[in-house]
């Protein structure tokens, strides 16, 4: 036997045929014994494909050895003669990398031909496998392994075995009686003996042990098992990932196993690489404060957790598989959806601005982003979704904010312009009045809208400059019941009535009293003169944990809602003879006072004025 490896030894070092290949596969360059070996001259090889020329067999070994990379410098392959059949070549790899980095590296071949399988007679053969073919013709078992000795070639065949990328072992009862060279070195073993007469199980990690056991009995009953993961353990203690599959055989009158180990753990941490980077995408998609989501045949197919809230749903099965049209009107997603799928590869993606409706009615202003992706091989759409509403409100009061400005500036101007001259007109005609009693119904008509014109620049004045603020601690039930004595004489004389509630307990405020009972008497002032009929008006307060409420409620004919969004701009008013700054005035003191107001009405059936206040102690 020594005799015989010191042959095989021997044949390596002499190289037959010397093959150049691109990292893609291509022969760049062959030997010229290729004629000899092969039957081909060398410029039929040349700038074809290098698994052309090999067994098909053993093309996995040209896939895993020399297109991918791997710690392996040396296999065995068959090549393809041009007369007949095939010849075995052993293979020595080598790669050749320019040092300035110009061009790709190649990847040379040393060939050794082993034995021609094209014309071996059985007499000849050095590696024989009997099978017994079932009934069923698909069940094949491996029953014997002789190593015989091929005089002619003075090679041995069962080198093959020795040298195969893959470990092999030879087992009975999981105790190891044969391990290549292979599997001697996957386990991290110097020589065989390490591993001979050892236990699979001493490399096997626990949580296999069972089954295991499970597919050994299996196979030494003669049944078929699969291709198994597992996860073994080097002499040094490294984990291995592997691929295993067992087939039955005999050993010494015994039933054996014999198992063949391919080492996984490359394409595994490759796998996981891969997965740690999906979970990392996935984390980065949930965590996301904008939406994103994929919309397929108009349904969405995936929403993240932002898109659950903001479109205020329970959970995602309330939303996948549902209608897009719930929540953005057909003409936009249509528009969306024709203008991302018309864009050419490399534009800039636009944003639209779009209305979108949540699940419970609610409006929000969203920016959209709309990327043409595929769903189960199907046109989709991924969208990106911001919520824009917040920003669109502050937008909303900035711009609130410059009318104002630009209210009180023009107010300031045109009240001093007026003011002064207004003052002599009214002096001069007092002294008029005296001399002209005849015509004193002229005079009091006069008068009356002179002071209408005061009464305009005295609010145009107090919008340009408010007057200073003297907060004291006030009684909001003494303050309401000021109020309406004061207008319960207007009242009468419209045929309304003041129905009060007054259920807070000791509500007291911190605020100027003079501006906060300017605010319930127009807004009292407004529910009297909405009501031309008559009727009543309801003035009610309620604690609501660290604040009051007080509500103001008519029975006029009710606001319409494109209306109630305007109510508080500076000169919008639906009365023939207001000037709109009643309101403006009473929502600008709330704010100062840091309350909220809030509207509430349904055309025909009245308004109710909100108004909320922080409570103090009494």
């Amino acid at each position: 036997m020594n005799k015989g490896k010191d042959q095989h030894v021997e044949s390596i070092s002499k190289i037959h045929l010397i093959i150049i290949i691109s990292p893609t596969g291509n022969i760049q360059y062959a030997s010229s014994s290729c004629v000899s070996i092969l039957g081909f001259h060398k410029h039929e090889l040349i700038d074809t494909k290098l698994e052309d020329w090999i067994h098909t067999e053993d093309l996995y070994l040209i896939e895993s050895l020399i297109y991918q990379p791997s710690h392996q410098a040396q296999c065995f392959f068959r090549m393809k003669r041009k007369h007949q059949g095939f010849v075995w070549m052993e293979a020595i790899l080598s790669e050749i990398q320019d040092p300035a980095q110009q061009f790709e590296k190649e990847i040379v071949l040393k060939l050794s031909q082993t034995m021609d399988i094209g014309n071996k007679s059985p007499q000849q053969s050095n590696f024989i496998l009997k099978t017994e073919t079932e009934e069923n013709g698909q069940v094949n078992k491996i029953n014997e392994i002789k190593e015989l000795t091929d005089k002619e070639e003075g090679y041995s065949a069962f080198d093959l075995i020795e040298h195969l990328p893959n470990g092999l072992f030879l087992t009975v009862d999981g105790v190891i009686k044969y391990v290549n060279e292979t599997g001697t070195r996957m386990l991290g073993a110097c020589q065989k003996s390490q591993l001979l007469d050892t236990s699979v199980y001493d490399y096997i990690e626990e949580t296999f042990h069972d089954i295991v056991k499970q597919r050994i009995r299996s196979v030494q009953q003669g049944f078929r098992v699969g291709l198994m993961e597992q996860r073994w353990y080097r002499l040094d203690g490294r984990m291995i990932e592997v691929e295993i599959i067992s087939n039955q055989t005999m050993y010494k009158g015994q039933p054996a196993s014999f198992v063949m180990l391919m080492d996984i753990s490359h394409r595994k941490n490759f796998h996981k690489i891969l997965q740690n980077s999906r979970e990392r995408f996935r984390m980065l998609v949930q965590n996301s404060i904008d939406t994103i989501g994929v919309i397929c045949e108009e349904k969405w197919t995936f929403i993240n957790e932002s898109g659950v809230k903001m479109l205020e749903v329970d959970n995602y099965g309330e939303l996948i598989g549902k209608s897009v049209y719930q929540n953005i009107g057909k003409q936009d997603f249509q528009y969306i959806w024709k203008t991302i799928h018309a864009q050419s590869k490399g534009e800039k993606l636009p944003t639209f601005e779009q209305e979108w409706t949540t699940m419970k009615g609610h409006k929000l202003y969203t920016e959209v982003i709309g990327i043409p992706t595929t769903y189960l091989g199907k046109n989709a759409m991924q969208v990106i979704i911001r919520d824009i509403t917040e920003r669109k409100q502050a937008e909303a009061v900035m711009l609130q904010s410059e009318k104002l400005s630009v209210a009180g500036q023009l107010a300031a101007g045109i009240a001093h312009e007026i003011r002064n001259p207004l003052t002599a007109i009214k002096g001069f005609f007092k002294l008029l009045e005296r001399e002209m009693d005849q015509k004193k119904e002229y005079f009091h008509i006069i008068e009356s809208e002179l002071s209408r014109i005061e009464l305009i620049l005295s609010e145009l004045l107090l919008l340009a400059k408010p007057h200073k603020v003297r907060i004291q601690k006030v009684s909001l039930d003494t303050l309401l019941k000021d109020v309406t004595t004061l207008l319960e004489t207007q009242a009468i004389m419209n045929n309304v009535w003041f129905e009060m509630k007054l259920d807070a307990k000791d509500p007291y405020i911190q605020c100027d009293d003079n501006q906060v009972k300017q605010v319930f008497i127009n807004l009292i002032k407004n529910g009297i003169e909405a009501m031309s009929g008559g009727g009543n008006i309801f003035i009610e307060t309620e604690d609501e944990g660290a604040e009051v409420i007080i509500r103001i409620r008519d029975e006029g004919p009710g606001i319409a809602e494109e209306i109630i969004a305007r109510l508080g701009e500076p000169f919008f008013t639906t009365k023939t003879t207001g000037t709109g700054l009643g309101l403006m005035i009473t929502f600008n003191i709330i704010k100062n006072h840091h309350g909220t107001v809030s509207v509430k009405s349904e055309v025909g059936q009245g308004s109710t004025f909100e108004v909320r206040f922080q409570k103090v102690g009494r």
